[in-house]
């Protein structure tokens, strides 16, 4: 995801690329990051098609955000952008500019967290996806429509909205995701969604769609736990963006 920021304060800036390293390091989404110190400059960048999102600041020397944001949207009316500010008193002049978010200054972890995922809600285009080659043709699967993968002689089994039969080492696909808190390994060769899961009760993980697999059963508390600590972290994400 290609994101650009526009703000005169380069402490300000790098403390928002730093946030934003941070959650994308959460949902292993691939970003990269420009920085504008004007509104003047970016513009001069060359914006249409290049940006998915845009954190910008109201209060600029030279052109304001305000004045930037309308000429951008007339450039790139795809572009999503938020505003970043430190006081509220020039929000209405914003209104005409269809920003996603109005981000008060200091800004923090938390609250950027929740602006982000709403975007990604709202755009799952952008959300990380995994290519399958399946046969001569590459699928894109969204991660959140992954339920599980496990092995098939050479083969992996990968069940998502559709299932499929790729040729890949199952290894291969399990060090990609399990940078996700959402995917754990339960057992040799057997890969799962933690959103997906109904259960984990003796040696056996029920999925919500009724398929069962095998629990380790050298680590199968440790797996329980994880299931545990996956789903109250969760809960408590939804709690705070209720506030």
């Amino acid at each position: 995801m290609r994101i650009a920021i526009v703000d005169d304060e380069e402490l300000e800036i790098r403390d928002l690329k730093k946030m934003l390293t941070h959650f994308a390091a959460s949902q292993r989404l691939d970003i990269c990051c420009d920085c504008f110190l004007d509104g003047d400059t970016f513009l001069a960048a060359g914006i249409p098609g290049k940006y998915d999102m845009v954190f910008m600041d109201i209060y600029m020397k030279g052109t304001d955000g305000i004045q930037t944001a309308l000429k951008m949207r007339r450039l790139c009316p795809d572009c999503c952008h938020m505003f970043l500010t430190s006081s509220q008193e020039h929000m209405a002049q914003a209104f005409p500019c269809h920003a996603f978010d109005y981000l008060m200054k200091p800004l923090d972890q938390e609250r950027l967290t929740r602006t982000l995922s709403d975007f990604l809600r709202i755009f799952p285009e952008k959300q990380q996806y995994l290519d399958l080659s399946v046969g001569k043709q590459v699928i894109p699967v969204l991660y959140s429509h992954l339920e599980y993968i496990f092995t098939d002689s050479n083969y992996c089994i990968v069940q998502a909205q559709e299932q499929y039969r790729c040729r890949i080492p199952f290894n291969k696909i399990k060090s990609m995701l399990e940078k996700d808190e959402r995917f754990c390994t339960i057992n040799r060769g057997i890969l799962v969604n933690l959103d997906y899961v109904d259960s984990m009760e003796d040696l056996v993980c029920w999925m919500k769609s009724g398929v069962s697999f095998p629990l380790n059963t050298k680590k199968k508390t440790e797996l329980k736990q994880i299931l545990i600590n996956y789903r109250f972290n969760i809960r408590r994400k939804q709690l705070s963006r209720r506030r």
